[in-house]
């Protein structure tokens, strides 16, 4: 069976995107990209049941089906954000403008980031996390020096954020200041010693020491760090996955062989692909808490199950994240208030059909008195 696609133009809020959704076979994944202008903005992932699919007709219809289904809600999503924008533009509540802003950033949509992390800030100036988000945003669009002077104000009240330091390394390695970049990678990484980000950064930044001092013909100095480096990939091994691992294993070979173009690709590449491409998880739970707070009234049985899923699938990656456990205790609690309202309207269902059905009539005032509890429970967590 040959992979198959969808293209879609989509105006948005006066703004027109383009959606690009195509399935790949072999590894059982559904790929939707963004674009804007002709500009890749992000890319959606989900993997399918591809069972039967190999060679029967009914296994193409529940491929084609699962990629219609997929490339139309990440369609759905976008306008959501649009949408949620719009009603924020009346709300102060610093949290969900910043929660918004960080979800456009990971979007790539830089302008509408920037005004929801601006209004947060506005709001409420001491919402560091989002000072560098705002950074972040404008060190995306390459705009170092705002995005180095955001960050030298928080530096300076000695926030312990392993994320600032980390983020104004990159700015000064982008801005060839490699003895600086290295001096705040390393103190992201002493105030998070499991950062992975922070020691790819530390890998890269080496590497064009490295290159540097190569140029200048300076063998002992390039060994010193290549000996550096060697540390650094440990650091990587230990605190990293089986996909990081199998990255250090390549660059190893490449050491061996002295092949520094391959060096840095697989360094810059996959520095690229995980932290610049990566939808972060604790995104999703962004997305429900505004749907929870401003969207309650569409929140129904099939938007639950999405957001379900999502919850399950980003803890069984992230089982570490307590905010993914509460989302999704939540989002059980309220299918469960689905199915005590559903339960309701069946037993009124019996009664109407038969008024004389003295068990359907009893079951129907217990579970009504003690349901008030417990709709009052789900409420008040849910506020």
């Amino acid at each position: 069976m040959a992979d198959i696609g969808l293209n879609q133009n989509i105006s948005i809020r006066n703004r027109k995107f383009h959606f690009q959704t195509a399935t790949n076979i072999e590894d059982g994944i559904i790929r939707t990209e963004v674009f804007e202008q002709g500009r890749l903005l992000y890319a959606e992932e989900n993997r399918y049941e591809r069972r039967g699919s190999g060679s029967s007709g009914g296994g193409e219809s529940r491929l084609r089906q699962s990629l219609d289904q997929f490339h139309r809600s990440v369609i759905a999503s976008l306008k959501t954000y649009f949408e949620l924008s719009d009603i924020l533009q009346k709300v102060d509540n610093a949290i969900a403008h910043y929660r918004l802003g960080a979800i456009f950033l990971s979007l790539h949509i830089f302008d509408k980031c920037q005004q929801h992390l601006l209004r947060c800030i506005a709001l409420d100036n001491k919402y560091y996390s989002a000072h560098i988000a705002l950074a972040r945003c404008y060190f995306y669009q390459k705009n170092y020096k705002d995005a180095e002077e955001i960050l030298q104000e928080l530096v300076k009240d000695e926030l312990p954020y392993p994320d600032l330091y980390n983020l104004l390394g990159m700015v000064m390695l982008e801005q060839k200041n490699y003895i600086q970049s290295l001096n705040h990678f390393r103190h992201a990484v002493k105030l998070n010693p499991k950062y992975k980000e922070a020691y790819f950064n530390i890998a890269a930044a080496i590497f064009k020491r490295i290159s540097y001092l190569r140029t200048q013909d300076k063998s002992e100095d390039v060994q010193k760090n290549l000996d550096f480096l060697n540390i650094i990939l440990n650091k990587i091994e230990k605190v990293g996955n089986d996909d990081d691992r199998a990255v250090i294993a390549e660059l190893r070979k490449a050491f061996a062989a002295k092949n520094y173009s391959k060096i840095q690709t697989l360094i810059y590449d996959y520095r690229h692909r995980l932290f610049y491409q990566r939808m972060l998880p604790e995104l999703v739970g962004y997305e429900f808490y505004l749907w929870l707070r401003y969207l309650q009234d569409r929140l129904d049985v099939d938007k639950l199950l999405y957001f379900e899923d999502k919850f399950s699938q980003t803890l069984e990656t992230n089982a570490d994240y307590a905010d993914m456990w509460n989302y999704l205790a939540l989002i059980h609690l309220l299918l469960c208030r689905e199915h005590f309202l559903k339960g309701l309207q069946n037993f009124k269902e019996a009664i109407r059909i038969n008024p004389q059905y003295t068990k359907a009539k009893n079951n129907y005032k217990l579970v009504e008195n003690d349901g008030r509890e417990f709709l009052s429970l789900i409420k008040a967590i849910t506020k």
